[in-house]
């Protein structure tokens, strides 16, 4: 009788190992597959996040200043409104110290439209700003960067 009840409660301990290692594994794939260090990213940045969506306020910073670098780790829709205009020259900086110069450049003024663009995840990277835009009428609210959450 007494090996019977042994087993009983090997087993009662085993399956609550299994269930404890379980919850475990769950909280850390949940962590690693929804968490993204928000340090990276300047206050007043994210607008929106759940489990399944981040929604990020894109703006440029003043001619002759940077964004502190950052990354993106999801892949996501870029939305912005346009309304025409000189567009800014930037300097994207990536983590290797490699610069793209994106010259500005003038697009004919007009009443406004909505666009949008599927990203891929980004790596550290910053941004420069060596000129700022001069929008077409309406001015320039930035963009809306929405990061859907999911695995690599």
């Amino acid at each position: 009788m007494q090996s019977t009840s042994k087993r009983l409660h090997a087993a009662k301990f085993a399956l609550n190992v299994v269930l404890a290692m379980s919850v475990l594994l769950l909280g850390a794939r949940h962590f690693f597959l929804y968490g993204q260090d928000k340090s990276g990213f300047p206050d007043g940045k994210v607008i929106f996040e759940n489990e399944f969506i981040r929604v990020v306020q894109v703006t440029l910073p003043p001619a002759g200043r940077a964004e502190p670098m950052h990354f993106h780790r999801w892949p996501s829709l870029f939305i912005g409104y346009d309304t025409g205009g000189k567009t800014a020259h930037i300097r994207y900086h990536a983590a290797n110290g490699k610069v793209q110069d994106q010259p500005s450049h003038t697009e004919p003024v007009h009443a406004g439209e909505w666009g949008a663009t599927w990203m891929k995840p980004e790596p550290m990277h910053s941004i420069e700003v060596v000129e700022d835009a001069k929008p077409g009428p309406g001015g320039f609210p930035g963009w809306l960067r929405v990061e859907i959450k999911c695995a690599k």
